[in-house]
């Protein structure tokens, strides 16, 4: 018999029309994947934007809308630099994941009223921009600690707040003599709100009454108990660490 050769019916079940329902599932289904990326690279994208930037100074363009935390690391890193036993690019990158825009860089060895003044240049530089006071934190841990103290009185503000890490040498400690400087010079200029911390087995560093109250300015002691004494700043951990973005987040 002869063999004829058939055409392919669309409109046959077994043909491409017959088809047409699970073509059309098929793409439904690929459009539900496409949205479910999108909206997964949307997420993580929105996770990643919440994350800070950190730069050596103040941004020339600054966000108003941002958070500024300027933080001075302690005489460390100064020598040894900012990772390591004293773990500074550990500190910064971490208050970047808070959301703060972060102001910090490893320093060589500095002048504290010299570079007091650049910070408060750049604090200055930010409020000039348009940032608000209540968007701006400036804090160090130890030397930094001191040089946020100089840097609140080279402000002259009530309204910039500050946090002073183990900064404030007692009488007795090898470090007293520039705090007691300090004292004499400059700390009757001393304005601003502060948080100040420090570790109750820290044997040199304390609180700074004396100085705080030879200013105008209003402040709250934080004492750990770690038993990790000055050394509790040299890495990022969360004990002090959301102490002082707790003050950053403050109006």
């Amino acid at each position: 018999p002869s063999t004829v050769a058939r055409r392919y019916d669309f409109r046959e079940p077994g043909g491409y029309l017959g088809n047409v329902g699970l073509c059309k599932r098929a793409g439904e289904i690929m459009r539900n994947f496409f949205v479910l990326v999108s909206a997964l690279m949307m997420l993580l994208l929105s996770g990643i934007s919440h994350a800070g930037d950190i730069t050596a100074t103040a941004p020339p363009a600054p966000d108003k809308s941002s958070k500024y935390l300027f933080y001075m690391h302690g005489g460390y890193p100064e020598r040894r630099g900012g990772t390591g036993e004293y773990d500074y690019q550990g500190i910064i990158e971490k208050f970047a994941s808070m959301g703060f825009h972060v102001i910090g860089e490893v320093r060589g060895q500095t002048m504290p009223p010299r570079y007091a003044r650049q910070i408060a240049r750049q604090v200055n530089q930010l409020l000039n921009a348009g940032v608000p006071a209540a968007n701006i934190t400036v804090a160090g841990h130890s030397k930094g600690g001191l040089m946020t103290l100089m840097t609140s009185t080279f402000v002259g503000r009530d309204d910039i707040k500050y946090g002073v890490m183990a900064a404030c040498a007692p009488r007795g400690s090898r470090f007293h003599r520039s705090y007691r400087r300090f004292m004499q010079n400059l700390a009757s200029g001393i304005r601003g709100r502060f948080l100040v911390a420090w570790d109750v087995s820290d044997d040199v560093a304390g609180n700074c009454d004396q100085a705080l109250e030879m200013g105008s300015a209003k402040y709250r002691n934080k004492v750990f108990k770690t038993g990790e004494g000055h050394r509790l700043f040299y890495n990022p951990s969360d004990n002090w660490m959301k102490e002082l973005a707790t003050l950053a987040n403050k109006p």
